[in-house]
């Protein structure tokens, strides 16, 4: 899935890789003076993240829509950092050359992981760490799927065409990620469970990303609230939890991550 405007994106989603990117860097164990491979590096969030977590970390993130490459080229202006226009798929780059190659949030729009997860594997070095993180899809994200139940309320018509004729997208379980780097053959896997807080200072600053046309998936609700006269909003509205006097809210988040050994 190709999307075109990273600064939309980074608004949408791009605060939360940001928040996410310490606790799988942590669960990974990166460590100092070493070359990582971002794989879908998009606005820059996990490189930016690894650059802090050492002084000589050196970090290459590709990603294979060129806007996005320019954005984070712009994001994070660091001698220690590069980014290359190029698909998670087909590397352009030699066998072991890298300790270790981490994917955040971007293995669930890839049409084939698995093969993604090889090319991982492939480029990294005898014992170095292939590993990635994605959201919990299935319920582990309340700011997608309290979107979804308004969206059902108010259009279930529409939204049952939607889901007849989009493409499958791969939300996978934790024990899904880890058939899958045990497929890729890697060793030693781990799972980790990540949970985090999604911080909104109002309804609107939850709303109104979520509305800007950074994914197909926000672009649709989007124009079904325009063509539900706003019915849309003012049911998510309804669904929000426990707002505080001045408006803000707190919604949980769960991220699966999964690291495995290169035996190359």
């Amino acid at each position: 899935m190709t999307y075109s405007n990273p600064a939309a994106y980074e608004r949408f989603m791009g605060r939360w890789s940001a928040r996410l990117a310490p606790y799988f860097i942590s669960f990974v164990g990166v460590h100092d003076a070493q070359r990582v491979l971002d794989i879908g590096s998009g606005t820059g969030s996990l490189t930016a993240a690894l650059l802090a977590a050492g002084a000589d970390i050196q970090v290459v993130g590709v990603e294979p829509t060129a806007e996005y490459v320019a954005f984070a080229r712009q994001a994070v202006p660091s001698p220690r950092a590069q980014f290359r226009v190029a698909a998670a798929e087909t590397l352009p780059f030699a066998d072991e050359d890298f300790d270790a190659a981490l994917s955040l949030l971007v293995l669930q729009e890839i049409t084939d992981p698995g093969r993604a997860v090889r090319e991982m594997a492939r480029v990294t070095r005898r014992g170095g760490i292939v590993a990635a993180c994605q959201w919990d899809f299935q319920g582990g994200v309340p700011m997608f799927s309290l979107l979804r139940q308004a969206a059902e309320a108010v259009a279930p018509e529409v939204m049952a065409l939607r889901r007849a004729n989009e493409a499958p997208v791969n939300r996978t379980s934790l024990q899904d990620l880890a058939q899958l780097w045990i497929g890729s053959g890697l060793k030693g896997i781990r799972t980790s469970s990540l949970e985090l807080s999604m911080e909104f200072a109002s309804f609107d600053d939850y709303w109104l990303p979520f509305v800007g046309g950074a994914t197909p998936t926000s672009a649709f609700m989007a124009s079904l609230d325009r063509d539900t006269d706003g019915a849309l909003e003012r049911a998510l509205r309804n669904k929000i939890p426990e707002r505080r006097p001045d408006g803000s809210f707190v919604l949980p988040a769960r991220a699966w991550a999964v690291a495995g050994i290169s035996g190359r």
